[in-house]
């Protein structure tokens, strides 16, 4: 709960338990969707605090607080113009401030960012680190030295996506986290229903792809398969990416709907055919772990997917989702899915996959691996 000017009650405590401090290098709207979930579970059974990243501002510096998914998101301002050492003080001030007006006392700190490590000064309880390398990548020269100092200070590191992490020396501090489905939400495309207006007058069949169409997207893959088969309609909703991503070349099948609220998405996957992960070469080799799988799945729909491994293993080993690299693999692939004679049965197998991947049932692996760890003597660190 917040008072009237936005800033937290004194002492307030709503969850019994160590609290969570989260500091992130991303804005709260533009952290993964994945992260949202987990932080909403979360707030559920811990107080939790997410100071997002530093805003520029023409006035002094200070900490705002905003309460949103049942947790705060507190802003940090620092006067535009600052960097480096001075910039770097303030904030480390604003968040030694907000540790104390809000009364974390024995709080666990979690980041999303080696650089972020550095700016508390006050001593946690514990320090997570959360790993996400198919998220946003660092503009920083030298993050990666830093990212090693971060796996190595941390008592517990989660892996939110999967990377080549052969021959590093991670220990068993360190845990990877499954995927996540807000099935319920996503089941309702099962059902059908009306077609959202700009979508209605699309012909069949249709080929669909939600999310950031940046340069994780194989964009020319998707301009291949609409020539390949005007017949193929391909629907694309651009949720997450900013004003200069790439240009898809105008086709008359290709339809770009422009970004839609979370809540909408389930009623455009109704009417969707197919779905389609037309993801680069270089994302894969960066690790990308879509989010979007389990959730077409959970809507009943088909998917189609350039080879990521977290799809070949264990989706495509599974017979759920269909691996293709090539175009005319990709057109193949579609046309398979289109005549499918064993709907029911992989519907069947896909509900199967479902249980057990739920938002909270991921974090469910976070906060026993959390409870423990609060529970042990602090860990000195080097």
């Amino acid at each position: 709960m917040l008072n009237e000017m936005g800033r937290p009650l004194p002492g307030q405590t709503s969850v019994a338990g160590h609290p969570v401090l989260w500091v992130s290098q991303l804005a709260w709207d533009a952290i993964p969707r994945r992260l949202r979930h987990l932080l909403s579970c979360c707030a559920r059974q811990r107080r939790v605090v997410f100071v997002e990243a530093v805003a520029p501002t023409a006035g002094p510096p200070r900490m705002a607080y905003d309460h949103r998914a049942g947790l705060v998101v507190a802003t940090p301002y620092v006067p535009r113009g600052l960097t480096g050492d001075e910039a770097t003080a303030l904030f480390r001030g604003l968040l030694d401030g907000a540790v104390r007006e809000l009364g974390l006392g024995g709080f666990v700190l979690c980041h999303d960012s080696p650089r972020a490590l550095a700016a508390c000064r006050l001593k946690p309880a514990a320090t997570i680190y959360y790993d996400c390398p198919g998220g946003p990548r660092s503009p920083h020269e030298g993050d990666e030295l830093l990212r090693e100092e971060a796996l190595r200070r941390a008592d517990v590191v989660f892996i939110d996506g999967g990377h080549d992490l052969a021959g590093a020396d991670l220990g068993p501090s360190t845990h990877f986290l499954p995927g996540g489905v807000d099935a319920a939400h996503f089941t309702r495309a099962r059902a059908g229903g009306l077609d959202p207006a700009d979508q209605r007058e699309i012909p069949h069949p249709r080929l669909g792809f939600y999310g950031a169409l940046d340069r994780d997207v194989d964009l020319d893959l998707l301009v291949a398969i609409a020539d390949l088969r005007t017949d193929f309609h391909i629907v694309l909703i651009d949720h997450e990416s900013g004003p200069d991503r790439p240009r898809l070349p105008a086709r008359p099948n290709i339809h770009e709907l422009g970004p839609k609220p979370y809540a909408e998405l389930p009623a455009y996957l109704a009417g969707w055919d197919v779905a389609l992960l037309p993801f680069s070469r270089e994302a894969a080799a960066h690790g990308v772990k879509p989010s979007q799988t389990l959730e077409c799945l959970a809507a009943g729909k088909p998917v189609v997917a350039t080879p990521l491994r977290d799809l070949i293993n264990p989706y495509a080993i599974q017979g759920l989702v269909s691996i293709a690299d090539e175009p005319e693999d990709f057109v193949i692939a579609v046309e398979c899915e289109l005549h499918r004679a064993d709907r029911r049965r992989w519907l069947q197998r896909v509900d199967t996959c479902l249980r057990g991947s739920s938002w909270d049932d991921t974090w469910g692996v976070m906060e026993a691996v959390l409870a423990r760890l609060v529970a042990q003597p602090a860990v000195a660190h080097p």
